[in-house]
């Protein structure tokens, strides 16, 4: 059993800012689902939500400017066995795209190899896990670029990237810490930039 939360990303320079409205929704597990005992009919469902906007204002200059600011995606099952949580895009590129075919690529960087963001390009980071390292990541806006690496949504044709895996119940709900950056300079043109994400829940 699978849920969803899915993100419009919506980014406009000057000021530059993201948009991640979540819609989400919970629907009973099957008869039977999880260990014995511990979940009865309409009790092993699971729901995946998360903030409903995070917004990312960024004002470009001749230096490399960026902002950094999370999404808290809760995820709540009855289920003893966990769950998995995964990311990826709605669409088949990650890029932000612009009203004028101009677009903000992601990052270079991959969980097992994350890269620090440069100029115009984004990414997301969950803190420790696989290659990111422990932070702390915090909220920043319009900060010159830190030393936190970030990767890529995969594309809707690319492996949904895992974000967290649990072995017990998550009630009350788990939250995963999600961080998405962006660094921009006047290279950009102005103008609104969007992508779609998609945060899936699997019971285990």
């Amino acid at each position: 059993m699978k849920r969803h939360a899915r993100h419009l990303l919506v980014l406009a320079i000057l000021a530059l800012s993201l948009l991640a409205p979540a819609i989400s929704s919970a629907i009973p597990g099957d008869y039977g689902a999880g260990a014995y005992g511990a979940c009865t009919y309409n009790t092993c469902g699971i729901t995946v939500t998360s903030d409903s906007v995070v917004n990312m204002n960024v004002t470009p200059g001749s230096n490399t400017t960026c902002t950094t600011q999370k999404d808290s995606v809760v995820v709540t099952t009855d289920s003893p066995t966990g769950f998995s949580l995964s990311i990826k895009s709605n669409t088949s590129s990650s890029n932000l795209v612009g009203s004028s075919a101009a677009f903000i690529p992601p990052t270079s960087g991959t969980q097992a190899s994350p890269t620090a963001l440069t100029a115009n390009t984004w990414g997301y980071r969950v803190d420790s896990l696989a290659s990111f390292g422990s932070g702390p990541t915090i909220a920043s806006s319009n900060t010159a670029p830190s030393a936190s690496t970030f990767a890529a949504v995969p594309t809707s044709a690319q492996t949904a990237a895992s974000l967290a895996t649990t072995s017990a119940v998550a009630n009350p709900g788990v939250t995963t810490p999600v961080w998405f950056g962006i660094c921009t300079n006047t290279a950009t043109p102005a103008g609104t930039y969007s992508t779609g994400i998609t945060f899936t829940a699997v019971v285990n």
